[in-house]
């Protein structure tokens, strides 16, 4: 199998290729990087089967015809102000199209699998409604990736990851702010606590992507464009989240419930509709959140 990956320097990316290449060492991967990125993953996947190439370099992707593609890369932000539009759009959109044009010239592709955003479900999953600038610029993409699928004659799927924690660290996320409360002489401001998400470990995420690799005949049969949310399918809120992480720590986190507002246009209930994985692919996530709670305080990072 030759795999395309994009976004292996970020968060999930950094847990899903290594463990890619533990379940399937076979794999012959071609990973594209921005420039900032291109020696920090010469660095990390130094693997004899793994090759680095700049975003910029797609004759290279036509060189390696991939069998698949996974596209992770992505600018992620709850920001929405005039500074972050040219490089969100250029990340999310302007490259990502870019991409799909150069796969096109790839007649082994079949499968290209898509990464969304449980914020593009703003009500629920029953409707795309965007909470964020961010979550509009991966429902725009969709459009792209249909009209290439039916150019070219590829399939795809849409993976929707929620509520994401664990894993090695790149950037500080909600469970990150909870454990260093802690430790927190002054109360940390959080909002009133009334969220209720799926809170998702990366090696459950990563290990759905590794599904798809694993068993690609099996989502090829599927219809065209389906969409997988993968989650626990078990929704808790911040504040019960704050008392598993003072269960499994032993400790009191110093938080100051209600001193900071919502966001605007907050995400309040979004939890992942699993029936179809578990019907369609045969999968569900193996970690509940005591158990990625407990992973995370022990320095652990896979399963």
């Amino acid at each position: 199998m030759r795999l395309l990956l994009t976004g292996i320097t970020g968060f999930v990316g950094q847990n899903l290729l290594p463990m890619i290449i533990r379940e399937v060492p076979a794999v012959q991967i071609l990973t594209l990087n921005i420039p900032s990125d291109i020696e920090k993953a010469r660095e990390m996947y130094p693997y004899p089967n793994c090759r680095h190439i700049l975003t910029s370099d797609l004759d290279e992707v036509v060189q390696f015809n991939p069998e698949m593609a996974m596209h992770l890369a992505t600018v992620t932000t709850p920001r929405n102000d005039t500074e972050i539009i040219r490089p969100m759009l250029s990340a999310n959109i302007e490259f990502g199209v870019l991409l799909l044009d150069a796969l096109t010239r790839c007649d082994a592709l079949r499968l290209f699998v898509n990464t969304g955003s449980f914020a593009e479900y703003r009500y629920g999953p029953s409707a795309l409604n965007d909470a964020y600038l961010y979550a509009a610029t991966k429902s725009a993409y969709r459009h792209f990736v249909d009209y290439y699928s039916q150019l070219k004659g590829f399939k795809y799927i849409t993976v929707v990851p929620y509520s994401i924690y664990g894993g090695k660290p790149t950037v500080k996320r909600l469970m990150d702010y909870i454990v260093e409360a802690m430790d927190a002489e002054e109360p940390v401001d959080m909002t009133a606590g009334e969220q209720i998400l799926d809170f998702t470990h990366v090696c459950d995420l990563a290990g759905f992507y590794v599904h798809i690799l694993k068993n690609p005949d099996l989502f090829l049969r599927l219809d065209n464009g389906e969409e997988f949310h993968v989650g626990t399918g078990k929704g808790i809120s911040i504040r019960e989240l704050v008392a598993i992480v003072e269960q499994v720590y032993g400790r009191k986190c110093n938080i100051r419930w209600g001193g900071r507002p919502y966001r605007e246009r907050d995400t309040m209930h979004a939890v992942a509709p699993i029936a179809k994985n578990i019907a369609l692919v045969n999968w569900r996530a193996q970690i509940s959140v005591e158990q990625g709670v407990m992973m995370m305080k022990e320095g652990q990072y896979t399963k």
